[in-house]
């Protein structure tokens, strides 16, 4: 099946999905006006969600017959020129990187104690956390070079060699936890935890403690088994580089420049024991963070302060991403039992699917954060310690409260959590007829569509209703 056509009916799931939504009229998203205050009643526009959900799944009964993801994975080879300015933008980045950690960490450590008046905490939370994620959809796994780990474990490798040549580790990837994406999982369970739950979360020292005691021990890490065990057990590296197979831009195994059907990559996802840990936790932290914003959690919280309000929200962080978990392992295992295969290979068989949803969700519930608040590094970076520089000339710099309205930032949280749904039910349906026929395939898919609509429903009716 050819790209165009894969392309063509893509494209008519999103039309589809984009039309039935627009019956429902954008509404009110948090970040920006008020959650309560929607231009049509909130079960309308849920169930204009769930119909867009449902006819793209009638579409790829209709005319997704064959596995198509993996043809248009591997894309097309832009050229020699394509590749040597790749490799000169390589090099910038990993300066860039390497120089941004080193102004983050100072700063958490020796600048303003005022978060406000301190570059850390907007260059972990928002350029980093938020910003990276962005553009690793949209160019590929940029991570890679601008991880300030992997440029260190890079030099200390060529150090290590040039001194012995026998030195270079010889670990080999496997199924042990090591090289797991469970090192990963927990990395990024301690960062939402840390961004969500804890009480001084702000703190530049606060921050300057966890980034430093990160740094020992993914480096420790990389010491022991090689720069190879960054890409699974590095939290962002493993993060990043699974949301960068859904970019357009790739480089193949030879390091050549290649442009693909956005998505496409999802083909190329290869699970790991962890796989289905890491994407729960991000999609239970982007749903916690919405239950943080509902009167309900505020009535639960009430006055605590402290260890008492951080224990509580490490209770219902952990719970829901359990809840998260648990939908999806039973869905996936009915999956199997329908398609008569092993149920306990479901599960890490179509946790690719589960990608796009976690980029809907970053998106719906960051957007706001990253237009808003990512504007504060632009001063910041004239004067990242609080100390009254005016290094570039951008120390004056004002923030624009509003570069969006409220409707235009409404359309994109909304349509970021439908449009990843739509994406992960059309990627689980790849999936499955690369395994079984269509008639099988189509069928055994009816669980995962089921918790699909859950989740989009949970997910919009946390934005939309407060």
């Amino acid at each position: 099946m050819t790209t165009r056509r894969v392309a063509a009916t893509v494209a008519t799931a999103a039309a589809a999905t984009a039309t039935v939504l627009t019956v429902a009229s954008p509404a009110s998203a948090h970040g920006v006006g008020g959650r309560s205050d929607l231009p049509v009643p909130l079960w309308q526009f849920l169930y204009a969600a769930s119909f867009a959900l449902i006819i793209s799944f009638l579409l790829l009964r209709v005319s997704w017959h064959r596995p198509r993801f993996a043809a248009a994975a591997t894309g097309r080879a832009l050229g020699p020129l394509a590749d040597r300015v790749v490799g000169v933008l390589v090099v910038l980045l990993r300066a860039l990187g390497l120089a941004l950690f080193v102004v983050t960490l100072s700063a958490a450590w020796f600048g303003d104690t005022n978060s406000r008046n301190n570059i850390a905490p907007v260059m972990v939370y928002v350029l980093l956390w938020v910003g990276v994620q962005i553009l690793s959809v949209l160019f590929g796994n940029v991570w890679s070079a601008l991880s300030p780990f992997d440029t260190i474990a890079a030099v200390a490798s060529w150090v290590r060699t040039r001194k012995s040549p026998a030195a270079v580790a010889a670990h080999s990837p496997g199924e042990s936890f090591v090289w797991s994406h469970w090192p990963a999982a927990i990395g990024v369970f301690g960062f939402v935890w840390l961004e969500l739950c804890y009480h001084s979360q702000a703190e530049p020292r606060v921050l300057a403690r966890v980034i430093t005691g990160y740094s020992v021990v993914v480096l420790a890490f990389a010491a022991r088994y090689g720069r190879r065990w960054l890409r699974t057990g590095d939290a962002f590296a493993a993060l990043f580089g699974l949301l960068a197979v859904m970019a357009p831009l790739h480089r193949d195994s030879e390091g050549r420049l290649r442009a693909r059907l956005p998505f496409s990559g999802l083909a190329e996802f290869v699970p790991r024991r962890g796989s289905i840990a890491l994407m729960a936790v991000m999609l239970g932290s982007t749903g916690f963070d919405g239950v943080q914003r509902t009167r309900w959690w505020g009535d639960v919280q009430g006055s605590s302060t402290g260890w008492d309000r951080t224990w509580l929200s490490t209770f219902g962080l952990a719970w829901t991403i359990g809840i998260v978990a648990v939908a999806y392992v039973v869905a996936a295992m009915a999956v199997g039992r329908l398609a008569g295969t092993p149920t306990r290979d479901a599960p890490r068989r179509y946790v690719h699917s589960l990608v796009p949803i976690v980029f809907g969700y970053s998106i719906a519930h960051y957007f706001t954060l990253l237009i808003i608040e990512g504007q504060s590094a632009i001063p910041l970076f004239s004067n990242p310690y609080g100390e009254n520089w005016n290094l570039f000339g951008t120390v004056d710099y004002v923030i624009n409260i509003q570069p969006l309205s409220a409707r235009a930032v409404s359309w994109v949280q909304v349509l970021a959590i439908v449009i990843g749904h739509v994406v992960g039910v059309v990627a689980s349906h790849d999936r499955a007829v690369e395994h079984h026929s269509h008639q099988v395939a189509t069928r055994s898919q009816l669980p995962m569509l089921i918790v699909m609509i859950l989740f989009t429903l949970g997910g919009l009716a946390l934005l939309l209703k407060g």
